[in-house]
């Protein structure tokens, strides 16, 4: 009898394990599982796409999408936080990298929206993306990095865009975008990387550009930008400020004196315009420059001033094509980082180390 009872007993216990091993994968396989609105989000995107020739999206496949390629989800809320799929990746392990380079064609689905925990858009350099910007995109308000460079999107950079407050980084560069940088631009006060380079943009640079107090890099070159250059007008508003690039554009004026307050400042490009005037004394004061490129401008002075000789870190000057004459600052010749010249007059000794043009 007390047999029988212990082996009941034992069946019982036995019966309540697998019961609760049993509960245990139901847990797992439910916190596997993608949250509704990403794995609807993550499809509609898929299904968007036409052909990738990395083969990455061929692998959503199930629910558990915090393991698919490309994807990467909050551990303690499973919500998907970053699309991962640029152009040129590494795969495989430390020991040996196989260095990819993929492209993909289709557009973007308006129902990128629904993954409301995303941090980090990055398809960059895809190639085949058309289309435009989703207006839905700005309920993505944990959204830091949009990276859409190298690409074929076209129209207007949608408004909703300036609403991303979090964004740290905006890459559009190399993409056919038209129409003119919305003022609201200002709105992006935690914006440190502006990249919108090689697109159509018209019209002038927005004045609210001054209030990006996080910036260090703008790259605005090869667009169709008019009027006068913005710059701050306080030493205070660009603290931050590492690279300047507004080439090839149509902007008009002359350099502000204002230019001397961005002392942090390590690349000025402003070559390929219709600038005017002479290059202000102020420019000395930006001790950590290192490439100054103002050349095919109209820009009239006697010499160059000789506040540049505190410029000592320079590695790259050009100035040719300007209405400016000499001599060449005899500072220049002991700068020991010029390596790359281009000046409108000649030389009376050498320069160090260079490649001069």
């Amino acid at each position: 009898m007390e047999h029988k009872q212990l082996a009941k007993m034992a069946s019982h216990q036995f019966i309540c394990f697998l019961a609760m091993i049993s509960l245990m994968i139901i847990n797992i396989s439910a916190n596997k599982a993608c949250h509704p609105d990403d794995l609807k989000g993550l499809n509609d995107f898929k299904a968007s796409i036409h052909s990738d020739t990395s083969g990455r999206l061929s692998k959503w496949i199930g629910q558990d999408c915090c393991n698919w390629p490309g994807i990467s989800c909050n551990s303690t809320t499973n919500r998907v936080v970053e699309i991962y799929l640029p152009g040129h990746y590494v795969s495989g392990d430390d020991e040996s990298p196989n260095f990819v380079s993929s492209t993909m064609s289709g557009s973007i689905s308006p129902s990128i929206s629904l993954l409301t925990s995303l941090q980090v858009i990055d398809l960059n350099k895809l190639v085949g993306l058309t289309g435009q910007i989703p207006e839905s995109i700005g309920v993505l308000k944990n959204l830091k990095e949009l990276n859409l460079q190298t690409n074929q999107i076209s129209s207007t950079i949608p408004e909703s865009v300036f609403t991303l407050t979090s964004l740290t980084t905006l890459n559009l560069e190399n993409n056919h975008l038209t129409g003119e940088i919305s003022e609201n631009i200002g709105n992006l006060q935690a914006l440190q990387k502006l990249f919108l380079s090689n697109n159509s943009f018209t019209g002038k640079i927005p004045v609210s550009i001054t209030k990006l107090h996080s910036i260090s890099t703008i790259h605005l070159e090869k667009n169709q930008l008019v009027g006068e250059i913005q710059l701050p007008l306080t030493p205070s508003q660009w603290p931050l400020i590492k690279t300047l690039a507004l080439d090839n554009n149509a902007l008009t004026g002359a350099i502000p004196d204002s230019i001397g307050y961005l002392t942090t400042l390590s690349s000025l490009s402003i070559s390929n315009n219709q600038f005017t005037g002479p290059i202000p004394s102020s420019l000395g004061n930006i001790k950590q420059l290192q490439i100054l490129k103002v050349n095919n401008n109209n820009l009239a002075v006697e010499m160059l001033p000789t506040t540049i000789c505190g410029l000592t870190e320079l590695s790259v000057l050009y100035v040719s094509q300007n209405k400016i004459h000499g001599p060449l600052p005899g500072c220049l010749y002991s700068f020991k980082y010029l390596l790359d010249v281009d000046v409108p007059f000649k030389r009376t000794a050498t320069l160090p180390m260079g490649v001069h043009k």
